[in-house]
């Protein structure tokens, strides 16, 4: 009989023999799964590094925009008349509306006249007394002139004569202009409109001791039409200028100007009357190297107020062609703008560009590219110049960022276009 340590003995090399068979059947079917996997992920891979990535393009297309510049003015009355008295006296009258339209040769304040048409009064009667006096003196003279024929009266009693009448006659214009004078103060104590226009609130109320004095008493604004001055660099002022020379070598039928004045209200919209140029100053202000300009725009509904301030755009009256691109396309590093595009060998292209102004989602590019050419708008992360591109023409798109943030109909988010890729 064996003992139990023989039996032990006996059996740990089956054991052990065993197990090593086992391990070694799992080793070689994890190997051969692995073996497996890394010759299917080989695969895969292969197959799509045969596909080159897909990209959104666009074609370069030329469109017809008019350039404009833009600039802050300000309105300014056509005319404006600042409204003083004259003579001293206490208001007896306000016969406006405050805020108001008044007439031209309307009153607008009465002062009280009492004191002058009394002082008007007393001139007209000095001028009575002189006229009188006068007459007198000239009849002494010509009845000296008859006695001294006859020698009944020496000459120098005719001479004193011609003086006096001489007197007299300087009497009368001193009267006489005291008598204008007097005039002109009970006339000034009338305040009347020199102009037509909207008033403002009057500074003094009735009852009040006004005078010259006093300050000014309203003021009237001609609101049709109104001006807005506003000033551009000299180096813009020498664009348009030659803008207008090159055109009218070229033939084109421009008045004077090829540019017109727009006004852009604060809500944005642009006021509906476009204007006419009718100052340019003839001079460049030293401190800040700008041309003062100013501009006369309709006002029929009083839209636009003196002192208001908006945006002066001065736009191109006829249209030009220029080569656009949507803004998204344009890329930038240290050295400026560029693209990617795609060749006629399907390749993508960086190429430096020249942009100009923006129009709503899209950019003027002045140097860089033609039309016909494919600029990549959508999916220029998956892409660097050199690489075989599959390109799909897009469409154009609105403004990037309405897109960005818009809700779609289900009312999510849209994706931003990068986003789909």
């Amino acid at each position: 009989m064996q003992t139990a340590d023989a039996r032990r003995a006996g059996t740990l090399p089956f054991v052990a023999h065993h197990r090593r068979s086992l391990f070694r059947s799992v080793f070689v079917g994890l190997i051969g799964a692995a073996i497996g996997l890394t010759g299917c992920s080989s695969g895969e891979q292969q197959q799509q590094a045969s596909e080159p990535p897909a990209v959104g393009v666009i074609e370069v297309a030329e469109q017809q925009v008019n350039p404009f510049f833009e600039f802050v003015g300000k309105i300014r009355a056509a005319e404006t008349v600042a409204l003083r008295a004259r003579v001293t006296g206490f208001l007896e009258e306000r016969s406006f509306q405050e805020g108001g339209v008044v007439e031209q040769g309307q009153v607008l304040f009465k002062i009280e006249p009492k004191q002058y048409q009394a002082t008007l009064a007393q001139a007209e009667a000095e001028l009575a007394a002189a006229n009188a006096s006068l007459n007198r003196a000239q009849v002494d003279l010509a009845r000296y002139k008859e006695l001294v024929k006859d020698k009944n009266v020496s000459q120098q009693k005719v001479d004193e004569a011609e003086a006096e009448v001489l007197v007299q006659e300087a009497t009368v214009q001193t009267a006489q202009a005291n008598i204008e004078k007097a005039q002109l103060n009970v006339d000034y104590t009338q305040v009347v409109a020199p102009i037509g226009g909207r008033i403002d609130l009057a500074a003094l109320d009735v009852g009040n001791l006004i005078g010259p004095e006093s300050g000014v008493l309203a003021t009237i604004n001609r609101m049709d039409p109104v001006k807005v001055a506003f000033a551009i660099a000299e180096t813009w002022y020498l664009e348009l200028v030659q803008e207008d020379v090159e055109a009218k070598r070229q033939g084109e039928s421009v008045d004077e100007f090829t540019h017109v004045p727009l006004v852009r209200l604060p809500d944005g919209s642009l006021y509906e009357h476009a204007g006419r140029f009718d100052f340019i100053d003839n001079k460049v202000d030293e401190k800040t190297g700008t041309v003062l300009i100013r501009a006369e725009f309709e006002n029929p509904d009083r839209l636009l107020l003196p002192g208001q301030f908006v945006t002066v755009v001065i736009e191109r009256k006829e249209a030009i062609d220029a080569v656009m691109i949507p803004q998204a396309a344009v890329l930038t590093d240290q050295g400026g703008a560029y693209v990617l595009l795609v060749n006629d060998e399907d390749k993508v292209e960086a190429r430096r560009i020249e942009t100009g102004q923006r129009f709503g989602p899209n950019l003027v590019v002045s140097e860089g590219l033609k039309p016909g050419e494919r600029v990549i708008l959508y999916g220029v992360q998956k892409v660097r110049p050199g690489l075989t591109v599959k390109p799909e023409l897009s469409a154009a798109p609105s403004d990037p960022m309405d897109s960005a943030t818009a809700e779609d109909e289900s009312g999510g988010e849209q994706k931003t276009p990068d986003e789909t890729q």
